[in-house]
């Protein structure tokens, strides 16, 4: 229901007139001069009850008279289903990320979408215009069109291997529509499974903001289960026919233990178990310098895409480090890793630079440097001084006293080892102006105890907060001296590791001499001469080729976030979108129903033309019966009345 012209509507108040007509009348019953008055006075008690009943009549009708012309002048119409709509302009938005290929009964969420969306287009009008935004592709554009190419365009949506932003999304529907309604009834749609991360932040309506009509599954999410996270060797780089580990992150509900599978170059390699929350660890053989490619899998259930995780990690071969002095425990662990191939020592030019009281060839060259404070603090100027000419933005400060302990960390076996270390002697590290470098190790306190960072002559540092003699700490003779010096020298020191994964969507500058970029799928791109790639959304490993020779490559996978199938409640998009009409609904009718809210109707203004007449020809015979009939000598009869 519906009126054309609503402000009309205050004709009604003209039903007031008859009502306050009625109120004030005063009845003035006739003077009769007859002798028999005892007769009147009886015929006028039985006359009283047929004459307010008249009265009463008449009023209402009067009353409905004036409703009807009122009603009739702001001309009501009915919206009626199979009437048809208002022209309107739609944005349709469509949420493919990877939680819509969940699989539910027999189903895809991405299929029930499609299957909602073509229900909707099956009934729009010639002059309807259309927006497809899918949520899935954020750098993809709107997709404009009438309903017959848009409905090309959601058979071909599939999901993709992102994350969702619905709020961005509306966001953006909002200012198509502004742009491009042209007069057109305006109409946001969403069909989206709700995951609990689709919304970002809350997106307040503002004004003119059009109506929003969002359809989800009614369904309970299934489970599911994921592996999250790919880390080798405790985030080191494999070191060239060395042994390591991959520790795969295993996410989703239960306690049931998942078998989880390591498989490199599509073979194999290791098998372990762990459940939901864990992590397993698995053996990754020996391998040759170069770049080894492989992914953890575990086994299927309703979301196949976040059951398997690519990686690529470059082995390199062992690292050449040097030591500028003397330090008797620090020349053993340096040659323990040394025996057991971790590193390889030499007398310059050294991939790595041991440096104690910042001695020796800091400010040289463009590799790593591990500065340890001096054993005496009269040395510490001394010390600054170099580390400045080194381009290195810290300072050493006057020793703290007490003795200090590591913060414990989790899942780390180095910072578990750490704990029962003991610091007699730690020196304070003060930043030179505003610096980015990173903290490595923090005491128990906070405060830095190693620090990483890049030197302004070129290269890394990474400068410890206490000397690794017997004197100062408990380090050198605990099961921790060995561990550290690998991390610092095989991790923390080196530059970073060359970029091993990239995000969907993503745009990366290409190595020189880059000719073409292999996809997962195993297509190719002609890439010659181009500074910059930018990559779909396809998961799995992408090769950079010169010529036929791999000189690089990335792993890519779906976003963690979207593992989790969780949904969102009705009511928390009230909160989600403050001040928006929204019409929320999980049946397939009510969305069909819903959608082109501004539906098209017949107007009700003749029918109710017609009730007036009659209304009016009922009053006029009530009214007429009511006139005073004269009798034959001329008198009133007292039981009648006026019209």
């Amino acid at each position: 229901m519906g009126l054309l012209n609503p402000l009309l509507l205050m004709l009604a108040g003209a039903a007031a007139v008859p009502l306050l007509l009625h109120l004030f009348q005063r009845h003035q019953g006739p003077r009769v001069v007859f002798p028999a008055l005892r007769y009147l006075r009886r015929a006028e008690k039985e006359s009283a009850r047929r004459i307010r009943i008249r009265q009463l009549l008449l009023m209402l009708l009067r009353i409905l008279a004036m409703l009807l012309i009122a009603f009739a002048a702001a001309r009501p119409f009915v919206r009626l289903g199979g009437v048809g709509h208002a022209p309107t302009a739609v944005v349709l938005i469509i949420d493919n990320s990877l939680s819509s290929s969940a699989v539910m009964g027999d189903r895809r969420v991405i299929d029930d979408i499609k299957e909602r969306a073509l229900d909707m287009l099956g009934d729009a009008a010639p002059d309807d215009r259309f927006w497809l935004l899918r949520a899935g592709n954020a750098g993809e554009p709107a997709l404009a069109g009438d309903a017959a190419s848009t409905m090309t365009l959601v058979r071909e949506t599939e999901p993709a291997a992102t994350a969702s932003d619905i709020g961005a999304a509306i966001e953006h529907a909002r200012a198509l529509l502004a742009a491009g309604a042209e007069g057109r009834a305006a109409e946001i749609q969403v069909l989206t499974d709700l995951q609990v991360n689709s919304f970002r932040a809350p997106l307040a309506s503002g004004s003119n903001a059009p109506p929003v009509i969002v359809w989800h599954p009614s369904d309970a999410p299934p489970q599911n289960r994921s592996i999250t996270d790919v880390q080798l060797g405790g985030g080191m780089a494999p070191v060239e026919n060395q042994r390591t580990v991959a520790s795969a992150a295993v996410s989703g509900t239960g306690t049931t233990p998942i078998n989880v599978r390591l498989t490199v170059d599509g073979r194999l390699a290791a098998a372990a178990s762990a459940r939901p929350g864990e992590s397993a660890v698995l053996a990754l053989p020996p391998r040759g310098a170069g770049i080894v490619e492989g992914t953890v899998d575990i086994d299927a259930d309703a979301m196949h895409a976040d059951d398997r995780r690519f990686f690529v990690a470059r082995v390199l071969p062992p690292p050449t480090v040097q030591i500028t002095s003397d330090a008797p425990f620090i020349a053993d662990a340096l040659a323990v890793l040394a025996e057991a191939g971790r590193i390889r020592m030499s007398s310059g030019n050294a991939d790595v630079l041991i440096s104690p009281a910042a001695t020796g060839p800091i400010a040289q060259g463009r590799g790593a440097v591990v500065v340890l404070p001096p054993t005496s603090p009269n040395e510490l100027a001394a010390v600054n001084g170099r580390l400045a000419a080194a381009g290195i933005p810290w300072r050493y400060g006057a020793p703290v006293p007490g003795e200090a302990r590591f913060a414990p960390g989790a899942n780390d076996p180095l910072l578990t080892a750490l704990e029962s270390a003991r610091m007699r002697v730690t020196y304070t590290l003060t930043a030179e102006g505003a610096v980015t470098d990173s903290a490595l190790l923090r005491l128990s306190d906070g405060t830095p105890w190693a620090v990483h960072g890049e030197r302004r002559v070129g290269g890394t540092y990474v400068l410890l907060g206490s000397p690794l003699s017997v004197e100062a700490s408990t380090l050198p003779t605990s099961a921790a001296m060995i561990p550290l010096l690998d991390r610092l020298i095989s991790a923390w020191a080196p530059s970073l590791p060359p970029r091993t994964e990239i995000a969907p969507g993503s745009e990366i500058s290409l190595p020189a001499g880059t000719t073409a970029v292999q996809r997962p799928d195993e297509t190719k791109d002609d890439v010659a001469g181009a500074a910059a790639y930018h990559f779909g959304t396809l998961p799995g490993i992408y090769r950079i080729l010169r010529d036929d020779s791999l000189i690089a490559a990335y792993a890519m996978n779906a976003p963690a976030s979207e593992s989790d199938l969780t949904r969102l409640k009705e009511r928390d998009l009230d909160e989600l979108l403050p001040g928006w009409s929204l019409h929320v609904t999980d049946d397939a009718g009510s969305w069909r129903r819903a959608a082109f809210r501004e539906r098209l109707g017949r107007e009700l203004w003749r029918p109710l033309l017609l009730a007036l007449l009659l209304v009016l020809l009922v009053e006029t015979s009530i009214a007429a019966a009511g006139r005073p009939r004269r009798g034959t000598a001329g008198a009133r009869v007292p039981d009648t009345e006026a019209g």
